[in-house]
């Protein structure tokens, strides 16, 4: 039986801060959080972390004049093409993660899973100010979407016999697990069989990001989707006892 996945994420907005002060430059949460309150919100946000903190989260945070939604906030630098303050030859950027309150403790738990990806993919695609294509900024959107989901992706680490749960547990079903064996240097990643293909896509890129970031690309891949296969690493790692 498929397990079906649904996001807590509602949209994004993209800031960035010019010579004029911030800006919004993309709000794909437009119908919850409308355009007064996402200035608003890029205002406090880039007052609150400074101009000179990069490539961390923050959050949860308030939306003003918005009590049904909370945000995380991304921030990162970029390089400025033209601009006539010296001072701003880098500018400071924040994605912002719009979500449902009621759901903050799933994304809580979601802050390692979007740092990695966000930390890896930014750098590569915002150089500069003039790389905040819509296409691009679309393109993370939807990832971070398909990313955070209240069926998240469980991630393991193994050694030595021992069963640690990368991020605090959340006691829910999923249909992907990864295990990181640190004595094999192999991780293991188990898909429910009727995976889709986009939902698998997205598994492998959040893989190739927590494998980057956390282990120097220095562990292989190995796929499991056979239910045969996949049962046995699920009895030899002990992970039904997480389910």
């Amino acid at each position: 039986m498929t397990v079906k996945t649904e996001s807590p994420v509602i949209g994004i907005i993209i800031s960035i801060f010019t010579d004029a002060g911030p800006q919004v430059i993309f709000n794909s949460a437009e119908n919850h959080v409308p355009e007064d309150q996402g200035f608003n919100l890029s205002i406090r946000i880039m007052t609150l972390i400074g101009e000179e903190i990069s490539e961390d989260i923050f959050g949860p945070l308030p939306i003003p004049s918005n009590e049904d939604y909370l945000c995380l906030a991304y921030a990162f630098f970029v390089k400025s093409t033209f601009t006539t303050d010296p001072r701003l030859n880098k500018r400071p950027s924040v994605i912002c993660i719009i979500f449902k309150r009621q759901l903050k403790r799933i994304m809580s738990h979601a802050h390692g899973l979007i740092l990695s990806y966000l930390s890896n993919v930014t750098p590569d695609i915002f150089i500069t100010e003039d790389d905040f294509e819509k296409e691009k900024m679309k393109e993370i959107d939807s990832r971070l979407t398909a990313l955070i989901s209240t069926n998240p992706i469980r991630i393991y680490r193994v050694s030595k016999n021992q069963l640690i749960e990368h991020i605090d547990p959340v006691m829910i079903p999923s249909d992907a697990y990864v295990v990181a064996d640190l004595e094999k240097k192999t991780l293991f990643v188990l898909y429910d069989q009727h995976l889709s293909p986009v939902r698998k896509r997205n598994v492998s890129i959040m893989i190739d990001s927590l494998n980057e970031k956390e282990y120097r690309r220095g562990f292989s891949k190995r796929i499991v989707d056979s239910e045969e296969e996949k049962e046995q690493l699920f009895n030899f790692f002990g992970l039904k006892k997480n389910i």
